[in-house]
Protein backbone atom coordinates (compact mmCIF):
# COMPACT_ATOMS: atom_id res chain seq x y z
CA UNK A 1 0.00 0.00 0.00
CA UNK A 2 1.36 3.38 -0.95
CA UNK A 3 2.12 5.88 1.75
CA UNK A 4 -0.86 9.04 1.39
CA UNK A 5 0.31 12.80 1.37
CA UNK A 6 -1.63 15.70 2.60
CA UNK A 7 -1.00 18.84 0.76
CA UNK A 8 -2.99 21.70 1.96
CA UNK A 9 -4.25 24.39 -0.50
CA UNK A 10 -3.68 27.19 2.57
CA UNK A 11 -6.14 30.10 1.83
CA UNK A 12 -8.65 28.19 -0.04
CA UNK A 13 -9.34 26.55 2.76
CA UNK A 14 -9.10 29.61 4.87
CA UNK A 15 -12.12 31.38 3.31
CA UNK A 16 -14.02 27.76 2.98
CA UNK A 17 -13.81 27.85 6.76
CA UNK A 18 -14.54 31.57 6.89
CA UNK A 19 -17.56 31.30 4.95
CA UNK A 20 -18.97 28.42 6.33
CA UNK A 21 -19.52 29.18 9.96
CA UNK A 22 -20.68 32.76 11.58
CA UNK A 23 -18.21 35.35 12.97
CA UNK A 24 -20.42 34.98 16.14
CA UNK A 25 -18.18 32.65 16.73
CA UNK A 26 -15.62 34.06 18.75
CA UNK A 27 -13.49 33.26 22.44
CA UNK A 28 -13.84 34.91 25.72
CA UNK A 29 -12.04 38.20 24.73
CA UNK A 30 -14.28 38.34 21.91
CA UNK A 31 -12.13 37.72 18.69
CA UNK A 32 -13.44 36.32 16.26
CA UNK A 33 -12.27 32.46 15.68
CA UNK A 34 -14.91 30.83 13.36
CA UNK A 35 -12.08 30.25 10.30
CA UNK A 36 -9.60 29.34 12.94
CA UNK A 37 -12.24 26.47 14.25
CA UNK A 38 -13.80 25.49 10.58
CA UNK A 39 -9.80 25.08 9.19
CA UNK A 40 -9.10 23.03 12.33
CA UNK A 41 -12.07 20.94 12.03
CA UNK A 42 -11.47 20.22 8.47
CA UNK A 43 -7.30 19.86 9.21
CA UNK A 44 -8.35 17.24 12.13
CA UNK A 45 -11.12 15.34 10.29
CA UNK A 46 -8.32 14.80 7.45
CA UNK A 47 -5.29 13.65 9.85
CA UNK A 48 -8.56 11.57 11.16
CA UNK A 49 -9.90 9.64 8.14
CA UNK A 50 -6.77 9.95 5.70
CA UNK A 51 -3.47 9.15 8.52
CA UNK A 52 -1.29 10.79 6.22
CA UNK A 53 2.24 9.68 6.51
CA UNK A 54 3.40 13.38 5.05
CA UNK A 55 1.35 16.51 5.55
CA UNK A 56 2.03 20.32 4.12
CA UNK A 57 -0.08 23.63 3.85
CA UNK A 58 0.83 25.90 1.13
CA UNK A 59 -0.13 29.56 0.90
CA UNK A 60 0.24 32.40 -1.53
CA UNK A 61 2.94 35.14 -0.72
CA UNK A 62 1.76 38.52 -0.17
CA UNK A 63 3.70 39.86 -3.01
CA UNK A 64 2.56 39.89 -6.56
CA UNK A 65 3.13 36.89 -9.02
CA UNK A 66 4.97 35.88 -12.60
CA UNK A 67 1.13 36.45 -13.77
CA UNK A 68 0.39 40.00 -12.36
CA UNK A 69 3.26 41.48 -14.69
CA UNK A 70 1.82 39.21 -17.54
CA UNK A 71 -1.52 40.63 -17.31
CA UNK A 72 -1.94 43.29 -14.28
CA UNK A 73 -5.92 42.45 -14.89
CA UNK A 74 -4.86 39.10 -13.17
CA UNK A 75 -7.61 38.44 -9.96
CA UNK A 76 -8.34 42.06 -10.20
CA UNK A 77 -11.77 41.38 -9.31
CA UNK A 78 -11.13 39.63 -6.64
CA UNK A 79 -12.55 41.87 -3.17
CA UNK A 80 -9.40 42.40 -0.14
CA UNK A 81 -9.64 40.15 2.61
CA UNK A 82 -12.35 40.96 5.04
CA UNK A 83 -10.45 42.17 8.31
CA UNK A 84 -11.58 40.13 10.63
CA UNK A 85 -10.43 37.21 8.39
CA UNK A 86 -7.24 38.68 8.37
CA UNK A 87 -6.85 38.81 11.99
CA UNK A 88 -7.37 35.02 12.31
CA UNK A 89 -4.34 34.17 10.10
CA UNK A 90 -1.74 34.13 12.31
CA UNK A 91 -3.78 31.74 15.12
CA UNK A 92 -4.37 29.74 11.71
CA UNK A 93 -0.79 29.38 11.35
CA UNK A 94 0.21 28.68 14.93
CA UNK A 95 -1.87 25.46 14.82
CA UNK A 96 -0.52 24.45 12.01
CA UNK A 97 2.84 25.45 14.13
CA UNK A 98 1.51 23.22 16.81
CA UNK A 99 1.06 20.28 14.41
CA UNK A 100 4.48 20.85 13.42
CA UNK A 101 2.75 20.64 9.76
CA UNK A 102 5.27 23.19 7.65
CA UNK A 103 3.98 26.13 5.98
CA UNK A 104 5.14 26.98 2.45
CA UNK A 105 5.17 30.16 0.47
CA UNK A 106 7.21 31.43 -2.43
CA UNK A 107 7.32 35.28 -3.96
CA UNK A 108 6.41 35.17 -7.07
CA UNK A 109 4.22 32.23 -7.25
CA UNK A 110 0.93 31.05 -6.39
CA UNK A 111 0.54 28.53 -3.95
CA UNK A 112 -0.81 26.18 -6.76
CA UNK A 113 2.68 26.83 -8.28
CA UNK A 114 4.26 25.11 -5.05
CA UNK A 115 1.74 22.48 -4.83
CA UNK A 116 2.04 21.77 -8.50
CA UNK A 117 5.82 21.19 -7.76
CA UNK A 118 5.23 19.16 -4.66
CA UNK A 119 2.96 16.72 -6.57
CA UNK A 120 6.05 16.05 -9.37
CA UNK A 121 8.80 15.79 -6.36
CA UNK A 122 6.77 13.05 -4.02
CA UNK A 123 8.93 10.46 -2.55
CA UNK A 124 8.43 7.23 -3.82
CA UNK A 125 5.77 4.77 -3.39
CA UNK A 126 3.64 8.08 -2.33
CA UNK A 127 0.30 8.86 -3.44
CA UNK A 128 -0.76 13.00 -2.85
CA UNK A 129 -3.92 14.27 -2.17
CA UNK A 130 -4.44 17.89 -2.98
CA UNK A 131 -7.30 19.70 -0.12
CA UNK A 132 -8.92 22.37 -2.11
CA UNK A 133 -11.75 23.75 -3.21
CA UNK A 134 -9.88 25.23 -6.09
CA UNK A 135 -10.78 23.39 -9.40
CA UNK A 136 -7.53 24.91 -11.26
CA UNK A 137 -5.46 21.90 -9.53
CA UNK A 138 -7.82 19.37 -11.46
CA UNK A 139 -5.08 20.15 -14.23
CA UNK A 140 -2.81 18.48 -11.52
CA UNK A 141 -4.62 14.88 -11.43
CA UNK A 142 -2.56 12.12 -12.59
CA UNK A 143 -2.67 8.33 -10.81
CA UNK A 144 -0.44 9.78 -8.45
CA UNK A 145 -2.55 12.90 -7.50
CA UNK A 146 -6.22 13.06 -6.40
CA UNK A 147 -7.80 16.78 -5.40
CA UNK A 148 -10.25 16.09 -2.67
CA UNK A 149 -12.30 18.89 -1.94
CA UNK A 150 -13.68 18.52 1.26
CA UNK A 151 -17.48 18.50 2.31
CA UNK A 152 -19.52 18.04 5.20
CA UNK A 153 -21.20 15.37 4.35
CA UNK A 154 -18.90 13.96 2.11
CA UNK A 155 -15.67 14.57 0.40
CA UNK A 156 -15.36 15.37 -3.10
CA UNK A 157 -12.52 13.44 -5.01
CA UNK A 158 -11.21 13.59 -8.55
CA UNK A 159 -9.06 11.04 -10.18
CA UNK A 160 -8.44 11.41 -13.72
CA UNK A 161 -11.47 9.49 -15.07
CA UNK A 162 -13.48 11.99 -12.56
CA UNK A 163 -11.84 15.17 -14.12
CA UNK A 164 -13.13 14.18 -17.46
CA UNK A 165 -16.01 12.68 -16.72
CA UNK A 166 -17.36 16.55 -15.11
CA UNK A 167 -15.14 18.45 -17.51
CA UNK A 168 -15.23 16.27 -20.89
CA UNK A 169 -11.40 17.16 -21.30
CA UNK A 170 -8.12 15.23 -19.95
CA UNK A 171 -6.78 16.92 -16.76
CA UNK A 172 -3.91 17.79 -18.51
CA UNK A 173 -6.37 20.33 -20.93
CA UNK A 174 -7.91 22.06 -18.56
CA UNK A 175 -5.46 25.33 -19.30
CA UNK A 176 -6.40 25.11 -22.61
CA UNK A 177 -9.85 24.75 -22.03
CA UNK A 178 -10.17 27.79 -19.43
CA UNK A 179 -7.77 29.99 -22.15
CA UNK A 180 -10.96 29.53 -24.65
CA UNK A 181 -14.02 29.72 -22.69
CA UNK A 182 -12.50 32.20 -19.56
CA UNK A 183 -11.98 31.95 -15.89
CA UNK A 184 -14.46 35.12 -14.17
CA UNK A 185 -12.42 33.86 -11.05
CA UNK A 186 -9.07 34.71 -12.00
CA UNK A 187 -10.83 37.69 -13.87
CA UNK A 188 -9.76 35.51 -17.23
CA UNK A 189 -12.50 36.44 -20.26
CA UNK A 190 -11.43 33.94 -22.62
CA UNK A 191 -12.10 33.97 -26.87
CA UNK A 192 -15.72 35.71 -26.89
CA UNK A 193 -18.09 33.73 -27.97
CA UNK A 194 -16.36 30.46 -26.97
CA UNK A 195 -18.20 28.93 -23.95
CA UNK A 196 -17.45 25.54 -22.88
CA UNK A 197 -19.40 23.47 -25.43
CA UNK A 198 -17.54 24.74 -27.70
CA UNK A 199 -14.36 24.71 -26.60
CA UNK A 200 -14.85 21.08 -25.31
CA UNK A 201 -15.42 20.17 -29.25
CA UNK A 202 -12.43 21.71 -30.57
CA UNK A 203 -10.36 20.22 -27.61
CA UNK A 204 -11.67 16.94 -28.84
CA UNK A 205 -10.86 17.75 -32.47
CA UNK A 206 -7.67 19.26 -32.41
CA UNK A 207 -6.28 17.68 -28.93
CA UNK A 208 -4.56 20.62 -27.66
CA UNK A 209 -5.07 24.94 -27.72
CA UNK A 210 -1.88 25.36 -30.10
CA UNK A 211 -3.41 22.57 -32.38
CA UNK A 212 -6.37 24.54 -33.15
CA UNK A 213 -4.80 27.82 -33.29
CA UNK A 214 -2.67 26.05 -35.99
CA UNK A 215 -5.87 25.41 -38.20
CA UNK A 216 -8.43 27.98 -36.83
CA UNK A 217 -8.87 28.68 -40.77
CA UNK A 218 -11.30 25.52 -40.32
CA UNK A 219 -13.31 27.21 -37.48
CA UNK A 220 -16.43 28.41 -38.72
CA UNK A 221 -18.68 31.44 -37.27
CA UNK A 222 -17.70 34.23 -35.36
CA UNK A 223 -16.53 32.18 -32.59
CA UNK A 224 -13.99 31.03 -34.86
CA UNK A 225 -13.56 34.48 -36.51
CA UNK A 226 -12.95 35.97 -32.73
CA UNK A 227 -9.90 33.43 -31.83
CA UNK A 228 -8.50 34.00 -35.14
CA UNK A 229 -8.65 37.74 -34.16
CA UNK A 230 -7.16 36.90 -30.60
CA UNK A 231 -4.65 33.91 -30.97
CA UNK A 232 -2.13 35.76 -28.95
CA UNK A 233 -4.66 36.63 -26.11
CA UNK A 234 -5.36 32.71 -26.09
CA UNK A 235 -1.49 31.32 -25.49
CA UNK A 236 -1.83 34.49 -23.14
CA UNK A 237 -4.52 32.65 -21.04
CA UNK A 238 -3.45 29.40 -21.59
CA UNK A 239 0.23 30.94 -20.14
CA UNK A 240 -1.85 32.48 -16.87
CA UNK A 241 -4.12 29.33 -16.76
CA UNK A 242 -1.13 26.81 -16.41
CA UNK A 243 -0.23 25.36 -13.06
CA UNK A 244 3.85 25.52 -12.70
CA UNK A 245 5.29 22.21 -11.61
CA UNK A 246 9.26 23.88 -11.69
CA UNK A 247 9.11 26.24 -8.91
CA UNK A 248 12.36 27.15 -6.69
CA UNK A 249 11.69 25.28 -3.39
CA UNK A 250 13.57 23.24 -1.44
CA UNK A 251 11.68 20.72 0.53
CA UNK A 252 13.05 17.66 2.68
CA UNK A 253 9.77 15.12 2.87
CA UNK A 254 11.25 13.92 6.59
CA UNK A 255 10.78 17.69 7.82
CA UNK A 256 6.69 17.05 6.22
CA UNK A 257 6.24 13.82 8.30
CA UNK A 258 3.50 13.98 10.14
CA UNK A 259 3.97 14.26 14.24
CA UNK A 260 2.19 11.44 16.75
CA UNK A 261 2.40 14.32 19.54
CA UNK A 262 -0.27 16.74 19.70
CA UNK A 263 0.57 17.99 23.23
CA UNK A 264 1.55 21.07 21.76
CA UNK A 265 -1.54 21.67 19.40
CA UNK A 266 -3.43 21.49 22.75
CA UNK A 267 -1.78 23.80 24.86
CA UNK A 268 -2.16 26.05 21.48
CA UNK A 269 -6.10 25.47 20.96
CA UNK A 270 -6.47 26.40 24.62
CA UNK A 271 -4.68 29.72 24.20
CA UNK A 272 -6.78 30.18 20.81
CA UNK A 273 -10.20 29.22 22.76
CA UNK A 274 -11.25 26.32 21.28
CA UNK A 275 -12.29 23.15 22.83
CA UNK A 276 -12.00 20.35 20.36
CA UNK A 277 -11.10 17.11 20.18
CA UNK A 278 -7.01 16.15 19.29
CA UNK A 279 -6.37 14.23 15.98
CA UNK A 280 -5.73 10.48 16.21
CA UNK A 281 -2.88 8.70 14.61
CA UNK A 282 -2.36 5.15 14.43
CA UNK A 283 0.46 3.87 16.41
CA UNK A 284 3.01 3.08 13.83
CA UNK A 285 6.75 4.20 13.11
CA UNK A 286 6.73 7.63 11.14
Amino acid sequence: MNECCIIIDGFALVYRAYFGLPNSIRNIDGTAINAVLGFYNTLSSLINQMQPKYLVAVFDHHEPTFRHKLYPQYKANRPPMPEDLQAQLPLIKELLTACSIPIIKLPGYEADDVIGTLTRALPDDTEAYVVTVDRDTLQLVNERVTVLIPNSRENKIYTPDTVKAETQVAPKLIPDLKALMGDSSDNIPGISLVGPKTAVKWLKRFGSLEAILAEADQLPGKAGANLRASKELALLYKNLTTIRTNAPIMCCWNHCRLTADFRPLHATLEEIGIRAKLPQTADVAR
